[in-house]
């Protein structure tokens, strides 16, 4: 079954916060991970055959460009107990779009959850870019969001990735 590797120089991952004040936005490095599939003659994911991806994020990856900012939050991910966020896809399907709805169980916080999000798959040659969007509560997974006298920010964050990944 091909191996599509990611490849953490060229993957981006963005999260977008809602803070009363303004809004804020942070970037991630470091995604690691694969993803396993055939592929149809027209070199699209068989989703008829077996399939997998696994993904990691190190908390640590995620970084807003202000140290008390970041420090806050690894504190209330409770980073050095739970150093990373995974995300392991158990189902996929075909969307009459061309786009596909996956279905993984995301752990984060030593908390996992089921997740659904549509995504859209392009492969080039022996590159695959694998990107989308998703609205995730932090409080589903037992991370409180801070609150500092007038500063509120919201549990709701918007994460968008574009994962790059090489067949091995």
């Amino acid at each position: 079954m091909p191996r599509f590797v990611v490849d953490s120089s060229k993957t981006t991952v963005d999260v977008g916060l809602k803070v009363n004040v303004h809004p804020s936005h942070i970037k991630a490095s470091g995604l690691t991970g694969f993803i396993e599939c055939e592929l149809t003659a027209d070199g699209k994911p068989n989703l008829d055959a077996p399939y997998s991806a696994e993904l990691t994020l190190p908390v640590d990856g995620i970084k807003s460009g202000n140290s008390l900012q970041d420090r806050e939050m690894r504190r209330r991910f409770d980073a050095k107990t739970y150093p990373t966020i995974v995300s392991k896809v158990t189902k996929g399907e075909a969307l009459p779009d061309g786009r596909y709805h996956a279905i993984a169980q995301l752990t984060m916080h030593g908390v996992t959850r089921e997740i659904g999000g549509d995504v859209d798959v392009r492969i080039d040659g022996k590159e695959m870019t694998v990107t989308g969007e998703q609205t995730i509560n932090v409080k589903d997974f037992g991370i409180d969001p801070p609150r500092l006298i007038i500063l509120k920010v919201e549990p709701d964050v918007d994460v968008k990735v574009s994962i790059v990944a090489e067949q091995q």
